[in-house]
């Protein structure tokens, strides 16, 4: 009987100190000094100006990015919509397609890179489906 209670006390003390490893292995915590910030989000009015083919951009402009994935093209003077569809993102690419609102109901496309830290778009606008056979864009956040 006596090698029983042996072996049994053994085989308890070896599946205590296992217990005892597991739990002190998954309760140990590394310090987070490297979380990442969340990205700046894309979302808002912005200003800048766009250009005909290789030009710098040189007429003023705004979009604005709305909640949902909805794009609407705003009125330089008026701040009134003069155009609306939708955006989406891609990485850091964010791309777009709206018509405007009033005949002959023109229809654009925007693609550009979101620089979270500087909150800028640069990229191409274009015709229809095209967003490069436009011109150029440089816009920033509000």
């Amino acid at each position: 009987m006596q090698l029983v209670t042996a072996n049994a006390t053994r085989f308890l003390k070896l599946m205590t100190i296992m217990l005892f490893a597991g739990l002190t292995f998954v309760s140990c915590n590394k310090d987070n000094d490297d979380v990442k910030q969340p990205a700046a989000s894309v979302e808002g009015l912005y200003t800048g100006k766009y250009g005909f083919g290789n030009d710098v951009p040189d007429t003023e402009y705004k979009l604005n990015f709305k909640a949902g994935g909805v794009l609407q093209e705003i009125g330089v003077n008026s701040g009134a919509v003069t155009g609306q569809g939708t955006w989406q993102m891609n990485g850091n690419t964010i791309t777009g397609k709206y018509t405007m609102v009033f005949s002959p109901f023109n229809v654009y496309s925007v693609s550009g890179t979101f620089n979270a830290t500087t909150k800028k778009i640069t990229g191409t606008w274009g015709y229809d489906n095209s967003a490069t056979d436009g011109g150029k864009i440089d816009i920033a956040k509000q």
